[in-house]
């Protein structure tokens, strides 16, 4: 029997906890790479140029505002808008301990798996691209003529 396994989804479980250790939030992540990794990409991409502008101005407004955007559309991205939205909540608007504490999580466990499901998926590709070439050469084609 030939078996296919699906292997373009990353799912992780976040839990928050309060002070007094409790659990104070639960969030699941089910991403679906092929969906998420031009996403993830760009708001990773803006979160750099967003980072980059508030170190050379670290007292401007407008560049706190851009960075504290880049980074909620992060969350958007991984979280969902719901996430993100239960994020600040539980927070309580606090955005550089949010940073603080969702930051090892993203860049440790989300993004590792992100980079390497995206690069299996390339190599997927280029191996189905090189056993259709493989076959062309030897002249099987597709019934259709497509191959």
């Amino acid at each position: 029997m030939y078996q296919i396994t699906r292997k373009n989804r990353i799912k992780e479980q976040l839990q928050l906890c309060n002070a007094d250790g409790s659990v104070g939030l639960t969030l699941d992540v089910d991403l679906d790479v092929d969906k998420v990794v031009m996403r993830v990409n760009k708001a990773y991409d803006a979160l750099g140029e967003a980072q980059n502008a508030l170190q050379k101005a670290p007292q401007s407004q407008e560049a706190m505002e851009t960075y504290g955007k880049a980074f909620i559309a992060v969350l958007n991205v991984v979280f969902g808008e719901e996430g993100a939205k239960q994020l600040l909540e539980f927070y309580e608007g606090n955005y550089s301990e949010l940073l603080l504490d969702i930051a090892p999580f993203l860049t440790d466990e989300i993004m590792p798996k992100i980079r390497e499901a995206s690069e299996a998926r390339k190599a997927q590709l280029v191996d189905v691209a090189r056993r259709v070439q493989k076959q062309n050469k030897r002249g099987i084609r597709d019934p259709r003529g497509r191959w």
